[in-house]
């Protein structure tokens, strides 16, 4: 039995390896392909450097249900963009940052969960991810990175009080940082008179025109003038008078213009935030991602799998 133990701990090894692999290539932004490939290139590195001792592995990797995992991943983007679309309507945004399985099961989550209980859905998740999307935010964002602490550190030890000094600062980033990537005169407003599309949102559109499948990745974006997130003094007047319900989604004219003094709730921080990391993390993966296959298209050398 004393012989056994290095080759079992070796499997468990190669096992996390594989594991990782697959985690490392979960952004949307490989579609798939990437995360096939990732398997093969950590296949072949493993294999090299535990040699025959790999081989029980692949006895357990036979009980996998490879068929059923494909198809998950077959169907994730779909799913995700119908997922990104019913959570964007209650305010919330996420991508594709976090493993793959954790992402297959948000987006599963979303698909069955009734709309009262999105809300419930959306905020779980963004306090367990919390500090890993903050720190993927600084991580990209270093001249960024005081302002994105001190308005996460206020949403965590204020209390109650600190997410009226959250969610501004949220905002704030969230529009600076989808400027700053656009690169047009400013992301959330209206590219002009009688239009409805915003700035970043044109640029972005334009610039992804040949590319569906990104475009579908950050789809709230495209959409984000429809959104009550987004809604006009006139449009949330009109809302009131269809629905005879008064208007409390978050919103950011009323935050940013000082129009709202009750913003300042749990729910309404992690919604900020969640926009904030849509565009801080999840967008530029998918740009990243469109660069480089432009950069295939035209000859050019693609960055190597290490």
């Amino acid at each position: 039995m004393a012989q056994e133990t290095p080759v079992k701990l070796n499997i468990v090894e190669a096992a996390n390896q594989i594991q990782q692999g697959l985690e490392t290539y979960a952004p949307a932004t490989a579609r798939g392909l990437a995360i096939l490939n990732s398997v093969n290139l950590k296949l072949l590195t493993i294999a090299q450097e535990i040699g025959p001792q790999l081989a029980p592995l692949f006895g357990a990797l036979a009980q996998i249900d490879w068929t059923e995992a494909m198809r998950r991943v077959d169907e994730l983007p779909a799913k995700s963009k119908a997922a990104m679309t019913v959570a964007a309507a209650k305010g919330w945004f996420f991508g594709w940052n976090d493993s793959l399985q954790s992402v297959m099961e948000l987006v599963e989550k979303l698909d069955v969960t009734r709309e009262h209980t999105i809300d419930e859905v959306m905020a779980q998740y963004y306090r367990e991810n919390l500090q890993f999307l903050t720190d993927e935010l600084v991580s990209r964002h270093p001249d960024r990175a005081p302002v994105i602490k001190a308005a996460v550190n206020a949403h965590r030890t204020v209390g109650g009080d600190g997410y009226f000094l959250s969610i501004p600062v949220f905002i704030a980033q969230a529009d600076g940082l989808l400027t700053e990537i656009t690169k047009v005169r400013s992301a959330l407003m209206k590219e002009g008179r009688g239009q409805q599309e915003l700035q970043a949102s044109k640029a972005l559109r334009e610039q992804l025109a040949a590319d569906q499948e990104s475009l579908d990745l950050i789809h709230p974006l495209l959409k984000l003038h429809e959104l009550d997130f987004m809604k006009s003094t006139d449009a949330r007047k009109l809302a009131v008078q269809t629905t005879g319900e008064a208007f409390t989604a978050l919103n950011r004219h009323q935050v940013m213009h000082g129009e709202s003094w009750d913003y300042g709730t749990e729910m309404n921080s992690l919604k900020a935030f969640s926009l904030l990391a849509f565009v801080g993390t999840h967008l530029p993966s998918v740009l990243e991602h469109e660069r480089s296959n432009v950069a295939s298209d035209n000859g050019m050398p693609t960055p190597t799998v290490e």
